[in-house]
């Protein structure tokens, strides 16, 4: 199941930095394309806030 992003982001950039498929994009909120993610858990583990969810 693909990760999202919630809104408690602080879109500190830590998530993007470690995706092996680039499928984050940065904005106030980051964004994960969902049809791209293979749900490898990088992102979610790296997240200092723990905004990152199973989708």
């Amino acid at each position: 199941m693909p990760r999202r992003i919630t809104d408690i982001c602080i879109a500190c950039g830590s998530c993007q930095a470690v995706c092996p498929v680039d499928c984050i994009t940065e904005g106030d909120i980051y964004k994960i394309n969902e049809d791209e993610c293979i749900d490898c858990g990088a992102c979610q583990d790296e997240c200092p806030t723990d905004a990152i969810i199973e989708a």
